[in-house]
Parts: C-alpha cells; sequence; structure tokens
C-alpha cells in the first residue's frame, strides 16, 4: 500500500518530490563523465532517497555496476577507516567471487595502505563491472589524526581508479564544505551535486495529491501553508501532512495545521533548547540578528544593536556557529539557519 506520508523511512519512487534535474546530473555524473559525486545537504533533507532514486535509475537504464556501502558515522580513526574499508571490500570481493582468493599474493593482514584503498579497483577490474562505493557521514573522516594528509592520500589514490565511482555523502554541510568546496579535495574526480530547496508548485501538487489518495481534503493555500512552514525540507513536510492525517477530521484547515505545528514543535523543542543552552551570548546575539533578517553585520549600528563587539569578533562567531552546524554561508556571504524548523522556533518561540 502507498503511504505517502511516511517519514521514518526512505522514499519509494513514487513519493520521490522533483529531483529530476539532480537525478540527470547524477548519471552524467557516474555514467557519462565516468566521475564521482558529492552531496551534502542537512539531517533529513532527502539525501538517502535521492540516491537511493539515482540509483534505481542507473539499474532502469541497464547500467552494469556493483554497490558497495559504508557509514561512516562512528568513524574516529584512520585505522578504524582502513579497517571498515578493508573488511567490506574482502566482503564485496567474496560475494563476487565466491571466497576465491583475491588475485595478488599476500597475507590479507599484511595490507598496506594504498593496497587497501585500491581494492575497489582491484575488484571492479577482476569483475569487469563498475564498481560504486557509497560513503554515509563521510565528512566524520575529518576526524581522524592529520586528517588533512589523509585526505590528501585518499584523492591520491582514488583519482587514479578509472572503474571506481565513490558517493561521498554527508549531513554536516560545512564539514562538507571544507572539503570539497576550500580544501577542494577530490576536486579533478569528483562533481558536486548541490540538493536545492524543492519548488512550491511540486510541493503542493504532491501533498494535494497524496491527501485526495487517502480520501482525506486539503486546498493548495494550506497545502502551500505546509510548504512555508517547513520552508520545503520534505521531512518536516512529511510529518506535518503525518501529524494531519491522524486527527479524525476529513478536511485539513488552517487550525488543523495549527495543531499539527504545535505537535510537531512540541517534539523538536527540547534539541532546540539544547542547541541553544550551547550557545554563548554572543552567538546567541549574532542568531538574533540572521533571524531579523541582517546580511552585512560589520556596520557600526549592527555592531552595537546586537552586541556584537567588533567586526573581527563577527568573523570569530560565524566560524562557531559553522562548526556548530548552526549556520551556513552561501556564496554571496549570506547567512543560512540550516535547521528550517529551529528557524521557524527561533522567530515564533525563543526571540518572540
Amino acid at each position: 500500500m502507498n503511504q505517502p506520508f511516511k517519514y521514518d523511512r526512505i522514499a519509494e519512487k513514487q513519493n520521490i518530490i522533483g529531483r529530476r534535474a539532480e537525478s540527470e546530473l547524477f548519471f552524467k555524473s557516474i555514467c557519462d563523465r565516468k566521475r564521482s559525486v558529492a552531496i551534502y545537504a542537512p539531517p533529513k533533507s532527502g539525501k538517502e532517497s535521492f540516491i537511493r532514486y539515482s540509483l534505481n535509475i542507473l539499474t532502469s537504464r541497464r547500467e552494469d555496476f556493483i554497490l558497495c556501502e559504508m557509514d561512516l558515522f562512528n568513524i574516529r580513526t584512520i585505522e578504524d577507516f582502513l579497517s571498515l574499508f578493508k573488511e567490506t571490500m574482502l566482503e564485496c570481493y567474496n560475494e563476487i567471487n565466491h571466497n576465491t582468493l583475491l588475485p595478488f599474493e599476500v597475507h590479507i593482514d599484511a595490507l598496506d595502505e594504498y593496497k587497501i584503498l585500491n581494492l575497489p579497483e582491484i575488484i571492479a577490474s577482476d569483475s569487469g563491472k563498475t564498481l560504486i562505493i557509497y560513503f554515509k557521514e563521510f565528512q566524520n573522516l575529518l576526524q581522524c589524526s592529520n586528517n588533512e594528509i589523509e585526505m590528501e592520500d585518499l584523492d591520491k589514490i582514488w583519482s587514479k581508479q578509472s572503474n571506481v565511482r565513490y558517493i561521498m555523502s554527508g549531513s554536516f554541510v560545512n564539514q562538507m564544505k571544507y572539503i570539497f568546496e576550500e580544501k577542494k579535495y577530490f576536486y579533478y574526480m569528483c562533481d558536486i551535486i548541490p540538493l536545492e530547496k524543492l519548488k512550491k508548485k511540486e510541493c503542493v501538487d504532491y501533498i494535494v495529491r497524496s491527501f485526495q489518495t487517502l480520501g482525506r481534503v486539503i486546498q493548495e493555500e494550506q497545502a502551500g501553508a505546509i510548504y512555508q512552514l517547513a520552508d520545503g525540507n520534505i521531512w518536516y513536510i512529511k510529518h506535518l501532512c503525518s501529524i494531519c492525517m491522524a486527527m479524525p477530521i476529513g478536511y485539513v484547515n488552517n487550525t488543523i495545521i495549527r495543531q499539527a505545528t504545535e505537535s510537531l514543535l512540541s517534539l523538536h523543542t527540547p534539541r532546540f533548547m539544547q542547541t541553544m543552552m550551547d550557545l554563548t551570548p554572543n552567538q546567541i546575539n549574532f542568531l538574533k540578528a540572521v533571524v531579523d533578517g541582517v546580511q552585512r553585520f560589520s556596520s557600526q549600528e549592527i555592531l552595537e544593536g546586537y552586541h556584537l563587539n567588533s567586526s573581527a569578533n563577527v568573523f570569530r562567531l560565524k566560524d562557531a556557529l559553522k562548526k556548530k552546524e548552526v549556520l551556513t554561508f552561501d556564496k554571496e556571504d549570506n547567512a543560512i539557519i540550516l535547521d528550517p524548523l529551529f528557524a521557524y522556533w527561533l522567530k515564533n518561540t525563543y526571540f518572540k
């Protein structure tokens, strides 16, 4: 049974909203340009659903590939990473070749870093298929000691592999930006696929159509209000719609949406409170300026009005809030609160 508002699992094909342009970029990078891809967005932005959807497109177009997955969230040392990488690659090789020996004469435990990291190319060449390695939470490699040296090593080794594609996905936006945009690691082997905010019309049409499928009624105006509140975040959109569906009323009006919003906020308020507890007074002042729509923070009026002290202090505040993944900044240096529901809570509750 189609359950469009399930927010606790990967979306099925029929419940993917938009993303056609991004999936075409994915296909062209992996298949036409023979390059890897980097995909990063805040948690619950639909990254994994998009990646699964795009991989299914590869399959539907008869692309022959082997998929290996690694979740790096609990990786803290390069030794942990190499151990996981080696184990995953050996499992992959054994599945393909039914436990035959690797095509080189060396004891498994004696593999050096280079041979471990080059196992994907050996497996791909031996199988005659493209090997796609999907990393979740790739930014966690920055937690490893001497991370810049290790990133350079990975870049040098992987960029020489002709039969392997990497999907490097991450939820910590600023750390992923540091890897791929600031330091430009993997620049010559990898395309960045930005997951833009979903278009309002596509989301509104999806909400209205899905409610009709489930025997409920919602007008475009109310569907638009849900989209606006969630700022296009598909997880919050589905969560809000799911709460509306749980209410024993067939027609979704503004009162229902308000009650659903209150329920959603009650679930996330403890998390938001903890975030604020971890901020200094100056960081909170800076966040207040962002909520008020300030984008240029160094004028004397803004420095005094929000008690930001100095332009040098503004730079430090930006850096601190980026490290805490509260804010990010676009190419024009405009501040963006990464969690749209947190932004709504700040504006309507904390700073009200």
